[in-house]
């Protein structure tokens, strides 16, 4: 039997013998979850260590568009054939109406981009710790380095995708609205909520890896969803004439909303930059109030379950 000995003290003068077998590989179950970490602490770390997540980006970045026959122009590509098949799907789908004052491919365009950088963020940042598995074990910076870095990636795609966006205003005789300054304002709104969601989703995906195969599937549609669902039919009427409004007012648009963020963001973003309107500030202050409470969960739940990444992954 495999044992391990303590010397005594000296008025005891003998050794002490343990048998190894019955130290537990395992934490008890009930302590799994109970790992309690100093948020503030954590939350200065993560500030001090920013460089890290610029550099992780730019690694991505490189190894993403280094080795592709078309390099970068893949940023280019991939938001004019998504607006592709969503200008298919919305002109033969019945109850999808494509007429109104404003081009339909700019309307469709300017909800992909702002859509983009969300969704970019959430499929790059979901596996960032799963695919870094290697370099998170020799690793000592913060944990959410990893899917932050991928936020800073689909950013960059996303600015590249603005380049089609101004040929396409030139091809259609349609200038942007100068009410268009206020779309940082929007992207500000939408940052917690892309930080809270891809933190929340990358640690649950350590613990639960059927998540890998769900997202693929859930984004598009809720792309779609967002996309083509407009909520404010003052606004939209103008762009959509003959679309439903299944969500136009009422408390479950209040909800939904909150619920999801993006869908306001990307309503004002098209109607400043489209429409010349200003900021929504009903459905806005819903969507600001939506994506805090998912940055703080986010980083709540991430924080409790690191403790297990190293194992896990």
């Amino acid at each position: 039997m495999s044992a391990i000995a303590e010397p005594l003290s000296e008025e005891e003068g003998a050794l002490k013998v343990f048998d190894v077998s019955l130290v537990p590989a395992d934490p008890p179950a009930e302590l799994l979850y109970q790992h309690k970490p100093d948020f503030l602490r954590s939350a200065r770390e993560l500030f001090r260590r920013g460089e890290v997540i610029f550099t992780l980006a730019e690694r991505d970045i490189r190894a993403q568009y280094k080795q592709a026959v078309l390099g970068i122009a893949w940023a280019l590509l991939t938001p004019l054939i998504s607006l592709a098949l969503l200008f298919i799907l919305a002109k033969n789908v019945k109850g999808f109406s494509i007429g109104g004052n404003v081009p339909v491919i700019l309307t469709m365009y300017v909800g992909l981009i702002t859509f983009g950088l969300f969704g970019g963020a959430i499929g790059g940042g979901s596996n960032s710790l799963v695919a870094n598995k290697a370099l998170m074990a020799k690793s000592h910076f913060p944990r959410e380095c990893f899917p932050l870095s991928q936020i800073l990636g689909s950013a960059f795609t996303s600015l590249m995708a603005t380049l089609p966006l101004a040929i396409l205003f030139a091809i259609n005789g349609f200038a942007p609205k100068l009410a268009s300054f206020w779309a940082p304002l929007y992207v500000a709104i939408e940052i917690p909520f892309m930080i809270g969601l891809v933190l929340l989703v990358s640690a649950v995906i350590v613990q639960m890896r059927d998540l890998q195969q769900i997202i693929p599937i859930v984004m598009p549609l809720v792309m779609l969803i967002t996309v083509l669902e407009p909520l404010n039919q003052e606004m939209h009427k103008h762009l959509v004439p003959n679309a439903r409004f299944v969500l136009g007012h009422g408390w479950l648009r209040d909800v939904y909303c909150f619920v999801n963020p993006m869908a306001p963001i990307v309503d004002n973003v098209r109607s400043s930059v489209l429409l010349g309107f200003g900021p929504q500030w009903s459905t806005l202050m819903l969507a600001l109030c939506g994506s805090l409470v998912y940055l703080v969960v986010g980083f709540v739940v991430f924080k409790r379950l690191e403790v297990n990444f190293a194992d896990l992954t």
